[in-house]
């Protein structure tokens, strides 16, 4: 099954590259205010899901989207949505939307995809693509010199890499500025997570 495409409210960089995307996708989930992105590049969802305080208004006539109303306050939306995911057996998710907006709910955000990434296959995939990996070896296609970005996710991680400017041998990577724009000098980029996790971005 191809990965499901999940919109959050926030803003979209490359709306082309977001269409293409839903055309690929499984199917197209809106955590809640998610609808009104969807509803401005003219993409149609399958799902609607959350506590319904970010809706358009009036709704968009979709025929056949499903809005689920999820009213636990403990959850944002989007985690409203991975669990939806989860639940029904998505295995990949592409998310949209996850930066910009108010601090605190990008904060959250970040944490729950943290969190979700081992449950869940997770990218966010506009601008450009990141992802948490975990523990093994991992194969990044990306052009030779694009800008890669590696950061512990959660506690230091140990990894090892090839294919990147500046390689990494069994390093003990810490939060902080040391993975900060490296570059991929061979494609595919190969990421080998010994221990804990590691976000990695092209932005």
């Amino acid at each position: 099954m191809n990965p499901a495409l999940l919109i959050l409210n926030g803003p979209v960089t490359d709306a082309a590259a977001v269409k293409r995307r839903a055309r690929a996708a499984g199917f197209v989930v809106c955590a809640d205010g998610g609808a009104k992105v969807a509803q401005r590049l003219g993409l149609k969802p399958r799902v609607v899901i959350g506590d319904f305080d970010s809706l358009p208004r009036p709704l968009p006539k979709w025929k056949g989207t499903t809005y689920l109303f999820d009213g636990d306050e403990d959850l944002s939306d989007f985690e409203k949505a991975l669990r939806f995911l989860a639940e029904n057996g998505a295995g990949a998710v592409w998310v949209v939307g996850l930066w910009g907006g108010r601090p605190d709910h990008q904060l959250v955000n970040l944490a729950v995809f943290e969190t979700w990434s081992d449950r869940l296959t997770l990218a966010i995939v506009d601008p450009g693509w990141s992802a948490v990996l975990g523990p093994g070896k991992h194969r990044i296609p990306c052009p030779v010199g694009a800008r890669v970005s590696l950061v512990a996710a959660g506690g230091p991680a140990v990894v090892t890499t090839s294919g990147l400017r500046y390689a990494l041998k069994g390093f003990r990577l810490e939060k902080g500025s040391r993975g900060l724009s490296n570059e991929a000098v061979s494609s595919p980029v190969t990421v080998h997570v010994k221990k804990g996790r590691v976000w990695v971005s092209l932005p």
